[in-house]
């Protein structure tokens, strides 16, 4: 392949650890994956293992990655439109307990604007102009979100602001090394994270040959700074299109939020502390387990 690595390109392959040097304290960074769906939660334990601190969180559609990072006290503000495990847990209980007692701060949006917000991110601009919102009382709950009259038609709007990120942190299950990455399905709005970022950590669970990825260009994601890292199966407990997600490891992780911080710190102890990469992560996990999972 030495050729294909002529012109400019080169590999962007990392260890997890040192691709994750690029996430700082007060770093405002984005987190793929949607609810119960194709979270980068590898990389997501490789933060909370480096005790980061101050962390601005932009989860679209967040779960337990959010509740995660907050109890291992990386982050202060969380952005998006939800945090939740869908029937398992309606609100991720360490965000409810964080955000009531005023430890973590949220900015509070619809998907379409923080849709909107990245996609003003990725092109530059200081905001995008948007209906959703307009009458309601977002702006108020938002003071970002401001109203402001179409100067061509004179109807009212919202102004979406620019989300910029530091680092957007998503997945795929294939890439090659270059950063060329196919995920399976929508892929979310893992795109647009990318776009938004200054630089990227892409997680995956294969890398293949370019010639591989060229077969399907339409499905091809690639942004301008990506760190890829190989951690198979690393979204779990959650679903990717290669395994369904893990009920019951999702709900053993609710129970303990809900159970207070003791029993979230044994859990962070046992899965994220002590395993010290995703290799030991899955051996606390289980094979029987992770197999079962494959669809």
């Amino acid at each position: 392949m030495s050729g294909a690595r002529s012109g400019g390109r080169r590999p962007v392959v990392a260890a997890l650890d040192d691709a994750l040097e690029v996430v700082t304290d007060g770093a405002v960074i984005g987190i793929g994956g949607a609810v119960t769906a194709g979270h980068p939660m590898a990389l997501v334990r490789g933060i909370a293992r480096r005790g980061v601190r101050d962390l601005t969180v932009v989860a679209p559609v967040g779960g337990i990655e959010v509740d995660l990072l907050i109890a291992a006290g990386c982050v202060s503000t969380v952005v998006g439109a939800y945090v939740g495990v869908e029937v398992v847990a309606a609100v991720g209980p360490v965000f409810r307990r964080a955000v009531e007692r005023g430890s973590v701060a949220v900015v509070e949006l619809d998907e379409a604007h923080v849709l909107l917000g990245l996609r003003a991110a990725a092109q530059k601009l200081p905001f995008l102009p948007w209906r959703g919102g307009v009458g309601t009382s977002f702006p108020q709950l938002n003071p970002g979100l401001v109203a402001f009259d179409d100067p061509v038609r004179g109807e009212p709007l919202l102004a979406i602001p620019a989300l910029e990120l530091d680092v957007a942190l998503v997945y795929s299950e294939i890439a090659d090394e270059f950063g060329n990455a196919q995920p399976v399905g929508t892929g979310n709005m893992d795109g647009l994270l990318g776009a938004a970022a200054e630089k990227v950590v892409l997680q995956v669970d294969r890398i293949v040959a370019t010639e591989e990825i060229r077969r399907y260009p339409e499905r091809t994601l690639f942004w301008r700074d990506t760190a890829v890292v190989r951690a198979p199966f690393g979204t779990h407990p959650y679903s990717n299109g290669w395994m369904t997600a893990d009920e019951q490891h999702l709900r053993d992780f609710v129970r303990a939020a809900k159970e207070g911080e003791e029993a979230v710190d044994a859990y962070l102890r046992r899965h994220v502390l002590d395993a010290e990469d995703n290799d030991a992560y899955l051996e606390e996990v289980g094979i029987r387990r992770l197999t079962s999972l494959l669809v």
